[in-house]
C-alpha cells in the first residue's frame, strides 16, 4: 500500500505532496497536496459551477446548486448590511437544515470565522460556547432560541430560521430568516490568505468543558482533498464503480451533526467539490434513514458505527430497497467486529471504509476505502499521506516504528491552537509540536492505522493494564449484542474493577451470565468484566452519537452505590 501511495502522491501527479513547511518547534515536515484548493473560499465558489444540479433534499424541499447560492448571497448581503467585518465570529446553533449550510457558505464568503456550535446541548452547554467565542452574530432555529431566551441580549445580532417553512415574522429577539433573505444585491466577497482563521470548532466536552479549536483556511481545505485522496487510492486498485440499484446520481444521507468535523467536511464540503446530492434528516431514525434511502436511492450513507449497526439492525430492513446503497463510511468509534459481516449482508457489492481522526485535525489521520478497507478492515485505514504519525512511551519516548504506544500527529490540518486556551494547547501539543491524541495504537509496516484504546480508558487492575477496545470487540462478536461499553470502577482491593453495560436490542435476550460465559471463551480471564449489566433501551450517547462513557459509567457507579 505504501508503494501506491508514493506513485499517487509524487511529483508531476494530480495529488502530488509538497513539504510547505515545519511544525510548531521547526522539526517534522509538514507536507500538503500541491493542487489542492488554497481555502475554503475557493471550495465554495467552485461549486456554484454545478449551477442547475439538485444539491439539498430536506423534507418536501428540493435545492439546487443555483438556489441554494442565491440565498447564500442574500444572507451575505445582510450580513454585511448588518455591519460583520472579515474576521469577525458567525456563530451557527441548529439541527441540520438548509439554512445551516447557506449561513456557513455566506460566513466564508464575508469572511467570517465561522463557529458551530453543539445544537444538542443544554442551554449551559450552549451558553459556554457563546460566552468563549463572543460572536458577532448567532443563528440559530426556534429551539435554541426559546432554550437561550435572555441569553441572547449578550449577542449584538441574532436570526432565527423557523421550524417549518420560514413565515417571515419576527422571532422573539431576533429577524426570521426568511427576511435576512430578502435583501437584495451582490455581496462583497472577501478572500482571505490560506493561513487565516476559517473555523471553530468544539470539541465534544467527554474529558471536560468543550475547546475551541481553530483551524486555517488551508487546513480545512486540505482535509477536503484529503477526502479525494482516500476514494482515488481505492479507485486506483479495484476501479471505478458503477452505481446501482436505480441509482441516477451520487447522493449522500446526512445524518451526523453539522458542527460535528465529519459532517461539515464530508457530507457537505465535499460535495460542494463532487457535485453530489445531500439528503438531509432532522434527526436520526433509523426507520425514516431506510426509507429515504430507498425513496432518494442513496448511494452514500456515512456515520458513526453504531447507527450504521443499527440501520441494518432493524428487523424489517429486508422491507426496504436498498440495493442502491453502495459506500458505506463508518468511523470516529471502534468498529464493531461483526459490522463489515453485517455491512457484506445487506449491502450489494459494498464499499466500506473507516477511519482515524479528531476534531482537532479536521478528521484527517487514516482512511480507508473500498479494497483497502477490506485488505485490513479490523484497522482505521492507512495513513494520510499529509499526516505524519508516532507513538509515544508513558514517559513520552519516541518509540520504534509499529511500537504500541500513544499516537502523535503533525500535519497541515492540525490545529492553530485553542480558542483562547493556552493552558489546554500545553497540553494538547508536545515540546517538539506533536498533537498529542490520547488514544493508543501502532502504525503497522505498510502504513495501516491500530486503534487500541484510549489512555483515559485504560483499566488497571491490581497493576494489569486492561484496554477496554479489546473486551468490546469480544463482546460485539456475540450473537444478539447490539452496544456495550467497558470501563472501570473502583474497587477496594485490586484499584478498580472491569464493568460492562450491554444492550442487546429488539427481540433479543442475554442474560449477564451468559454474556460472561461466552467472552471467558474468547479472551483472556482478566479481561472479562466483573460486573456486566444488561439494558434494555440504546445506550446514551452524545450529540456526535458517540456512546457518552463517562455519564454510563457515572450511572453505573451511582447505581451500584
Amino acid at each position: 500500500m505504501k508503494n501506491l501511495m508514493i506513485e499517487l502522491t509524487k511529483k508531476g501527479e494530480f495529488f502530488e505532496t509538497s513539504v510547505k513547511g515545519f511544525n510548531k518547534a521547526g522539526g517534522e515536515p509538514i507536507m500538503a497536496y500541491r493542487n489542492a484548493p488554497a481555502t475554503l473560499l475557493d471550495i465554495i465558489e467552485a461549486a456554484r459551477a454545478h449551477k442547475d444540479q439538485e444539491f439539498l433534499v430536506h423534507g418536501k424541499r428540493r435545492i439546487s446548486f443555483a438556489q441554494f447560492f442565491e440565498a447564500v448571497d442574500a444572507f451575505a448581503v445582510y450580513l454585511q448590511f448588518i455591519g460583520l467585518k472579515p474576521g469577525f465570529r458567525l456563530a451557527i446553533a441548529m439541527r441540520n437544515n438548509p439554512e445551516w449550510l447557506i449561513a456557513f457558505a455566506a460566513g466564508v464568503v464575508t469572511g467570517a470565522v465561522v463557529v458551530p456550535i453543539n445544537s444538542w446541548g443544554k442551554r449551559d452547554e450552549l451558553l459556554h460556547a457563546l460566552e468563549d467565542c463572543e460572536p458577532f452574530a448567532l443563528v440559530c432555529d426556534s429551539p435554541r432560541a426559546a432554550l437561550l431566551k435572555d441569553a441572547l441580549e449578550t449577542v449584538q445580532f441574532v436570526v432565527v430560521a423557523a421550524d417549518s417553512e420560514n413565515s417571515g415574522t419576527e422571532v422573539g429577539r431576533g429577524i426570521a430568516f426568511s427576511n435576512a433573505l430578502r435583501h437584495a444585491g451582490q455581496p462583497t466577497v472577501v478572500s482571505p490568505t490560506p493561513e487565516q482563521l476559517a473555523l471553530i470548532l468544539y470539541t465534544s466536552g467527554s474529558t471536560g468543558a468543550p475547546k475551541g479549536a481553530m483551524h486555517s483556511h488551508e487546513g480545512a481545505a486540505q482535509a477536503v482533498f484529503n477526502m479525494l485522496f482516500t476514494g482515488m487510492l481505492s479507485l486506483s486498485i479495484e476501479g471505478p464503480r458503477a452505481l446501482q440499484g436505480g441509482a441516477i446520481q451520487e447522493k449522500t444521507l446526512l445524518t451526523v451533526p453539522l458542527f460535528h468535523a465529519t459532517g461539515l467536511l464530508g457530507s457537505f464540503l465535499l460535495p460542494c467539490v463532487t457535485a453530489q446530492s445531500i439528503v438531509m434528516l432532522d434527526k436520526w431514525d433509523p426507520q425514516v434513514a431506510l426509507r429515504l434511502i430507498e425513496e432518494e436511492r442513496i448511494t452514500l450513507l456515512s456515520s458513526v458505527p453504531a447507527l450504521v449497526k443499527e440501520l441494518l439492525s432493524q428487523s424489517n430492513v429486508k422491507e426496504f430497497d436498498i440495493t442502491c446503497l453502495q459506500r458505506v463510511a463508518s468511523g470516529g468509534a471502534a468498529m464493531p467486529a461483526d459490522l463489515p459481516d453485517l455491512i457484506g449482508k445487506y449491502v450489494r457489492n459494498p464499499s466500506a471504509s473507516a477511519g482515524y481522526g479528531m476534531t482537532e485535525t479536521l478528521t484527517v489521520g487514516s482512511q480507508g476505502a473500498g479494497a483497502v478497507f477490506d485488505a485490513k478492515p479490523e484497522a482505521a485505514g492507512v495513513q494520510s499521506p499529509i499526516m505524519a504519525f508516532r507513538t509515544v512511551s508513558d514517559s513520552g519516548d519516541v518509540l520504534p516504528p509499529g511500537s504500541i504506544g500513544e499516537i502523535e500527529m503533525s500535519g497541515v490540518s492540525c490545529t492553530l491552537g485553542y480558542w483562547r486556551n493556552p493552558s489546554a494547547d500545553a497540553v494538547l501539543f508536545s515540546k517538539d509540536g506533536w498533537l498529542r491524541s490520547g488514544d493508543v495504537g501502532f502504525v503497522d509496516d505498510e502504513g495501516y492505522v491500530f486503534i487500541t484504546g484510549r489512555i483515559k480508558d485504560i483499566v488497571i487492575r491490581g497493576g494489569e493494564n486492561i484496554f477496554p477496545g479489546d473486551t468490546e470487540q469480544a463482546c460485539y462478536s456475540l450473537l444478539g449484542v447490539a452496544e456495550c461499553v467497558v470501563f472501570g470502577v473502583p474497587d477496594d482491593r485490586l484499584g478498580e474493577e472491569l464493568a460492562m453495560v450491554v444492550y442487546c436490542g429488539p427481540n433479543q435476550t442475554l442474560t449477564s451470565d451468559q454474556v460472561r460465559a461466552q467472552l471467558q471463551q474468547s479472551i483472556a480471564g482478566y479481561k472479562v468484566p466483573r460486573y456486566i449489566r444488561i439494558h434494555d433501551r440504546p445506550l446514551l450517547k452524545g450529540a456526535t452519537e458517540k456512546f457518552d462513557k463517562r455519564a454510563i459509567r457515572e450511572g453505573f457507579i451511582a447505581e451500584q452505590d
